[in-house]
């Protein structure tokens, strides 16, 4: 099947709107029956203004996360524009892609 990864990284520690970032995305996603997604932990990485965000012994508010969608390209516009309208601070990427699903649970 062919469409399109849909992700979203920002550190644990950015809010919006008194919540998480990445758990704000995730329940715009469910509003658009969107259900399946990815959520990751990075050990670092670096945001446009050059600071490096990285989980550290005492303080692990600052580590990456990336939650990750795999959908069609109007659901993958769709849930962009939403989040978009609602100016949340967020890095995104969309890509083409080609997936499979195998067995009952794929």
């Amino acid at each position: 099947m062919k469409g399109f990864e849909v992700l979203f990284i920002a550190p644990r520690s950015r809010r919006f709107d008194g919540q998480p970032v990445l758990d704000l995305i995730a329940a715009l996603a469910r509003d658009q029956s969107i259900e399946r997604s990815t959520r990751r932990v990075d050990a670092e990485g670096s945001g446009s203004s050059g600071h490096t965000h990285s989980a550290h012994f005492f303080e692990q508010a600052d580590e990456p996360e990336e939650l990750m969608f795999v959908v069609d390209g109007g659901a993958a516009d769709k849930l962009i524009r939403a989040v978009e309208e609602r100016d949340i601070p967020v890095f995104c990427m969309k890509r083409a892609i080609e997936y499979w699903r195998f067995g009952e649970d794929g």
